[in-house]
């Protein structure tokens, strides 16, 4: 008996960890593109100031950043995951200074 209360309150746990784990990804996931996109701006706007030794870095973390995208956009593929996840992508790069 004590087995079988030991097994269920490790399934529930890992329950909880998996829920709470889950319902953040659209917006960490939103966070780590924005961060990309972000910095990838920035340096693009080093090199609209003369600073052409951004210019390789730039155009590698663009890359990342369109494989990125591609790769949330198969993630997310319902509409309203599409949303939220735009939403969320939003919000982030609102942050980007």
């Amino acid at each position: 008996m004590t087995k079988k209360l030991t097994l269920a309150g490790v399934f529930v746990a890992i329950s909880l960890f998996m829920a709470s784990c889950g319902g953040g990804s659209i917006e960490s996931d939103a966070k780590k593109l924005a961060e990309m996109q972000c910095k990838a701006q920035k340096l693009i706007e080093k090199a609209a100031d003369g600073d052409m030794g951004v210019i390789e870095e730039s155009t590698k973390l663009t890359k990342e950043a369109a494989e990125l995208t591609r790769e949330l956009e198969g993630k997310y593929s319902s509409d309203s995951d599409k949303k939220k996840l735009a939403e969320a992508l939003l919000k982030a790069m609102g942050d980007c200074k």
